[in-house]
């Protein structure tokens, strides 16, 4: 019997006893002292402080320099353009260094700030307004200046070029217009003229639009400095032929890299002079010793290649500020190519692990700052000021050999320290990972975090593999976003769409007709009231799934001309594999693994309960009529309340009941290979992955009632593999026995939420039980699973007494939040979780 196979045949016992045995035969250790054991120091603690703001200030700067650089070089080729503009902003953007600071770089033009981005679509009055009334501040003069901007600026943001590009009028195309609005895809279009509505506000200093999941190539400004990039672009130039079609494109491209890496230099220098500036008046000389040393290192990096750990942190810190501001934007793998600088600077005496620890504490201050908000329609599907500031740890070197080292754990000791939501943390878990590193990982999952997540190996380098990269490659993934998995430098994801499957089931049952919308938007599938077959309409369901998301896949491709042709980016470009010998914009390449784009299931766990309830209660038991079903989901149920009772008691996923979770696994597979068969603009196909972050909320509301039970308008189940709430009754071992049966070899990430009472995670012992569940899930086809172990009534009481849970934070999908900031139907999810023990 193969070990999958097994493992899904045992009871909870035997699982139980099979991964402690198995933990005990691989009694993996490091060379870390488990003994050592560091708090915040006095600086971190003030900074963390400090982050205590009930204000978010709104900032037009960034907006302001893009609109000046724009005016001025209209006419100009757009990946000139763009450089300039880039390069302005750079040159001029207001700076500043805070108290106790050691990394030098805010990316906004104020403390905490969000820069209104100009990329993505109009700030109208409404959303303004929307923004004032929670957590966001503006000054009347900027309110004012931005709205003025709006009117110079309105055609030039994504929204209204989509739009463009669709054609003059969506109302024209009588297919993909009532798809826009049908809320198979979200947000909904509101209308033909502002898409899916409202603009961003991010901080970081690069460019947007900033959703892509890119995972840059952070050694190479390491090890070459600007000074390497700056001088191949130089060399490229200075070698190039007009002999092909591209060649004018390539001239602009390699231009445009010295443009923006020279102005990038500039930037930090501008950072020197402030340092150097701010030691001449500092009276203290501790701190002017700080001082002098951190404009020491911004003349050097990112310019020169980093020798130090120090001179490396910078060099990052410089670098992540440029491929911000993206929220997805990763740290990739910190602990492998930091390692060296730690390890030199360790050796040589040059630094301790206290000195270490502070900056990475302060790194994790730092990031708290970066942050984003959206319009009232996006900020549904990414509840808490939702950020995906993803660092990756452990996992396997190329060889394939473990790659677990002392900054690793620096990592987790950071997060345990400083207890802070962001930025996250991804632990890969193989076959040989250390016991003890898992073990530390869950302390800091126990402690109230969230975090760190946890991936598996196998299935995400199975993933990369089969798609053609050699295993060596493969084995350098990291997670971007949630847990999207991407090679450094080798891939890179730019659109990922959700994808609401009980909508397109419901679309199904109403032979392509929206109740949502009152409109036709799918195919003609038939009259499921006279489909004879459970297999019969089956099929037809996945027949209207896979024709729906044929038109998602047309409005990704919209999106991805579109940004290719008006939003190159120079710097990320050439921090990728090959980026500046290319001499093309990394959106206008094709890779050796290409996944441009996404389109992620949410509701996958809904509609195959959905699909089990009807085999069962219509074409197996005959207890109940389709003709019943749709009058009573059509009533949202009212009215057919014993049978809504039946349908909610029908088989659920998440209770190792191959009944239904074969049919979860089955709606999957559909999913994907249809992804899988729809070609992707920038080359390749459509990749599938199954992570809704919050996207389960909005999704459900536009979804009416479904055949699970689910009234309409309820939220769906979240993440794409965990049970819907409260419906996994049979404890933690069986749903990862359900998970096991879904390929999940197939997604780009797949997401699974679990929650334990802290009762269940006393001690030791508990922790390294919880580990070997982890690692045999995830060796034996396994994705992901986070926890969030909090007890229910701690997270109740916060909803009426927010004030004393300032400090409670949770896990909500690939990322942490502040509970108290998440709005009451997200709280309300995650409360419902099922709470699991031993």
């Amino acid at each position: 019997m193969c070990i999958v196979h097994r493992l899904l045949s045992m009871n909870v016992n035997s699982l139980l006893m099979f991964t402690r045995n198995d933990m005990i035969n691989k009694k993996l250790t490091s060379n870390h002292d488990p003994e050592w054991r560091n708090c915040m120091n006095e600086r971190v603690k003030r900074m963390k402080e400090s982050l205590k703001v009930s204000k978010y200030p709104l900032c037009v700067e960034l907006f302001r320099l893009a609109n000046e650089s724009l005016e001025q070089t209209a006419g100009e080729p757009m990946l000139i353009r763009r450089s300039k503009l880039h390069a302005h902003i750079l040159d001029n953007i207001t700076i500043f260094i805070e108290d106790d600071d050691l990394l030098c770089g805010s990316g906004a033009s104020k403390p905490f700030g969000l820069e209104m981005q100009y990329e993505y679509g109009v700030w109208t009055k409404d959303e303004v307004e929307s923004l004032k009334s929670e957590i966001y501040t503006i000054t009347p003069e900027d309110e004012e200046e931005l709205y003025r901007l709006n009117e110079r600026f309105s055609g030039n943001s994504l929204n209204s070029n989509l739009v463009e590009t669709m054609g003059k009028s969506l109302g024209e195309n009588e297919r993909l217009w009532p798809f826009m609005k049908s809320g198979c895809i979200l947000p909904p279009w509101k209308d033909k003229s502002g898409g899916s509505g409202g603009g961003f506000a991010m901080s970081g200093y690069g460019l947007g639009p900033g959703f892509s999941l890119v995972a840059v190539d952070f050694s190479r400004i390491l090890k070459d400095g600007a000074k390497g990039i700056i001088e191949e672009a130089k060399q490229c130039l200075k070698d190039l032929r007009y002999d092909s079609a591209d060649s004018l494109e390539k001239r602009y491209y390699w231009e445009g890299v010295i443009l923006v890496f020279e102005a990038w230099v500039r930037f930090a220098n501008r950072y020197a002079d402030l340092a150097e500036k701010m030691a001449a008046e500092e009276t203290d000389e501790k701190r002017k010793a700080e001082l002098l040393e951190m404009a020491r290192i911004c003349r050097k990096v990112p310019y020169e290649p980093a020798e130090t750990f120090r001179e490396a942190m910078q060099a990052f810190w410089f670098s992540f500020l440029m491929v911000c501001p993206s929220p997805t934007s990763t740290g990739g793998r910190f602990d492998q190519f930091m390692y060296p600088y730690y390890k030199k600077d360790m050796d040589e005496g040059k630094i301790n692990k206290e000195e270490v620890l502070e900056i990475l504490e302060i790194m994790r201050c730092k990031v708290m700052k970066i942050n984003r908000v959206s319009g009232k329609a996006n900020r549904a599907k990414n509840a808490g000021m939702a950020k995906w500031y993803n660092w990756t740890i452990g996992g396997v070197k190329a060889d394939g050999t473990d790659a677990t080292n002392e900054l690793s754990y620096l990592l987790l000791d950071a997060a345990l320290d400083t207890h802070l939501p962001h930025h996250t943390l991804t632990v890969r878990v193989h076959e040989n990972s250390p016991t003890e590193f898992l073990v530390k990982a869950l302390e800091v999952v126990k402690s109230g975090l969230g975090l760190p997540a946890f991936i598996g190996d196998n299935s995400y380098i199975k993933f990369f593999t089969n798609g053609g990269l050699p295993v060596e490659a493969a084995r350098d993934y990291c997670a971007t976003g949630c847990v999207d998995g991407n090679v450094q430098a080798v891939t890179r994801t730019q659109v990922a769409v959700f994808f609401i499957i009980p909508q397109a089931m419901d679309i199904c049952l109403h032979d392509g007709y929206c109740r949502f919308t009152k409109e036709m938007v799918g195919t003609k599938t038939g009259d499921v009231t006279k489909m004879e077959t459970f297999e019969e309409f089956k099929e037809a369901v996945f027949k209207q799934v896979a024709y729906l998301m044929e038109m998602a896949n047309e409005r990704i491709n919209v999106e991805l001309i579109a940004e290719r042709e008006l939003f190159p980016d120079v710097f990320r470009s050439a921090l990728m594999k090959d980026g500046v010998k290319a001499g093309k914009d990394m959106f206008n390449r094709t890779f050796e693994f290409e996944n441009g784009a996404v389109l992620g299931a949410v509701g996958g766990v809904n509609t195959g309960n959905a699909l089990a309830a009807i085999k069962k209660l219509i074409y197996e038991e005959k207890k109940y009529t389709m003709a019943q079903l749709l009058a009573a989901l059509d009533a949202d149920w009212v009215g057919y309340e014993e049978m809504q009772k039946d349908f909610k008691n029908a088989p659920k996923y998440g209770n190792n009941e191959d009944y239904v979770d074969s049919l979860v696994a089955e709606v999957y597979e559909n999913h994907a290979k249809t992804c899988l068969s729809l070609p992707c603009a920038y080359g390749g196909t459509l990749q599938p992955n199954a992570i809704s972050i919050s996207a389960h909320q909005p999704g459900g509301a536009v979804t009416g009632a479904t055949a699970d039970g689910r009234r309409g308008g309820e939220i769906l189940a979240d993440a794409s593999l965990s049970p819907d709430h409260g419906q996994d009754i049979h404890g933690p071992l069986a749903v990862f026995q359900s998970a096991m049966k879904v390929n999940q070899d197939l997604y780009q990430g797949t997401l699974m939420n679990m929650k334990f009472h802290p009762s269940a995670m006393k001690n030791e012992e508990d922790l390294e039980k919880l580990a070997g569940v982890i690692k045999t899930y995830l060796t034996h086809g396994g994705k992901h699973v986070q926890f969030n172990i909090v007890d229910k009534e701690e997270m109740e009481d916060a909803k009426v007494n927010p004030d004393d849970h300032s400090e409670l934070i949770v896990r909500v999908a690939g990322y942490s939040a502040y509970f108290t900031r998440l709005p009451e139907s997200i709280q309300n999810e995650v409360i419902d979780r099922m709470g699991h023990s031993w």
